[in-house]
């Protein structure tokens, strides 16, 4: 009965130390789990800040100012120009003169992020699958054009070639038009199918700008428009733009 005892003793010592020896290698478990998503985090973060930047080397960058005519032409006519709705802090904004001024603030305006949707965050217009909402209006395809449906869809021309086809970007894709060059003409349609789109009517402003190298001449806002809200650039020939992120 003594060895019986004893053996019973040694296989319980036994045991018992079997799983003090276990416990630890189950509490690394959680360590290398934190550790595990540490690492997994910094390399999203590194990988969107690499995003970031190269969409940010991109044209328009920071050291550009670009100017875009554009309108809005609904059924038969083009809306007033817009003005900004809040304070310009991207660089992207407008003056009531019927162009998209661009020069972005920061890589968060920049190259790809230079988008038409960026520009509508200080211009107060807002896109959607199948069209867009300006002035608590929203324009949709099926829109009814004196009894025929519209279709929304953006056209695009390089301001200085009066032959050039039209670029037709449908409703989908209008807020992710990105600003890749200068001078260009926009118009955002809604109309029946078939309808000739005609350029934006303030593509002449584009020569008659104050905040561009060499301009001699000031730009003014129509009439039938609001003012801006804040200053104009003010930009001297040959001198950088003196506009400044916050204002316009």
């Amino acid at each position: 009965m003594g060895k019986a005892s004893s053996s019973k003793k040694v296989a319980r010592a036994a045991r018992a130390g079997g799983r003090s020896a276990q416990g630890p290698k189950r509490q690394l478990g959680y360590p290398i789990a934190v550790a595990a998503i540490l690492v997994v985090g910094v390399i999203v973060v590194m990988f969107a800040r690499g995003t970031s930047s190269t969409a940010a080397a991109e044209s328009p960058t920071v050291a550009d100012h670009w100017h875009a005519a554009y309108g809005i032409y609904v059924c038969d006519a083009f809306l007033p120009n817009l003005t900004d709705q809040v304070t310009d802090t991207t660089g992207l904004h407008t003056h009531g003169d019927g162009v998209a001024h661009i020069h972005p603030f920061s890589g968060a305006a920049a190259g790809a992020n230079a988008t038409l949707a960026k520009w509508g965050e200080t211009t107060g217009v807002t896109f959607s699958s199948d069209g867009f909402t300006v002035n608590g209006t929203t324009y949709q395809d099926g829109h009814d054009c004196n009894g025929q449906p519209a279709t929304v869809s953006l056209h695009v021309w390089p301001a200085d070639d009066k032959s050039a086809t039209p670029r037709v970007i449908d409703a989908a894709d209008i807020g992710k038009f990105r600003f890749d060059q200068d001078r260009l003409s926009l118009t955002l349609a809604v109309v029946p199918e078939g309808t000739d789109v005609p350029r934006p009517a303030s593509e002449p402003e584009l020569d008659q700008l104050s905040d561009v190298p060499g301009a001699t001449s000031t730009t003014t806002a129509p009439s039938s428009t609001a003012p801006a809200t804040g200053s104009p650039d003010t930009t001297a020939a040959g001198s950088p733009d003196t506009t400044l992120a916050g204002g316009q």
